[in-house]
């Protein structure tokens, strides 16, 4: 959680009364600002951090507003996509909700290089096409995946087009925290002024 700390007690002093009426609405807009900024440049660090990030990856943001009774701004990710960001965050080892996580190998990718949906589903049905794993009697000795005979007619060498494995691992590579703390810092200061400034300026 980003937390910014300001002085408002010193500041209330200096303020007239409808400035110190005003205080509340300008810190609202303060944080809704500063919380605007901060989702922007996490979606500029998913550009960074990641090699062609999908739009739902970069959709991965929002925002819930701070009001006058509640003066707290939230910046987070999606459940869904939260589910695999917080790995690149801290990086560790993701294991499967099934029976091993599809990891491609040989099949043909999407423009954001990932296997494109349904696509296990088309590779098992090409000709020549199986499933090797410790159950799979001829193809036991092969490591777990899916396979196809390259050359015409299915004929030729087997190529694996799909890898089941047991666990991946990550590295930290998305710097969440440091990107929401130094966008914060830089924005709430002047955010804070001109809000104040603004919420006097139109005081009924």
């Amino acid at each position: 959680m980003l937390s910014i700390k300001a002085d408002f007690d010193a500041a209330e002093r200096l303020l007239s009364d409808l400035g110190r009426k005003q205080l509340p609405f300008a810190t609202a807009m303060a944080l809704n600002d500063t919380a605007a900024a901060v989702k922007e440049a996490e979606e500029r660090e998913v550009e960074s951090a990641f090699e062609r990030p999908t739009p739902f990856t970069k959709r991965a943001f929002y925002v819930r507003r701070a009001r006058k009774a509640s003066l707290v701004a939230t910046v987070g990710a999606k459940p869904v996509q939260a589910a695999y960001l917080k790995m690149q965050v801290s990086g560790g080892v993701r294991r499967p909700r099934g029976r091993a996580l599809v990891v491609p190998a040989g099949a043909r990718l999407n423009k954001y290089g990932n296997l494109p949906k349904g696509g296990l589903g088309r590779i098992k049905k090409r000709k020549g096409a199986f499933v090797a794993s410790r159950n799979s009697g001829k193809a036991a000795h092969l490591p777990a995946g899916v396979y196809v005979r390259s050359g015409r007619g299915g004929r030729g060498p087997l190529k694996m087009q799909i890898s089941f494995e047991p666990r991946a691992s990550y590295r930290a590579a998305y710097k969440f925290g440091p990107v929401a703390m130094s966008a914060g810092s830089r924005t709430f200061p002047s955010a804070f002024t001109e809000a104040l400034r603004r919420a006097i300026r139109t005081a009924k």
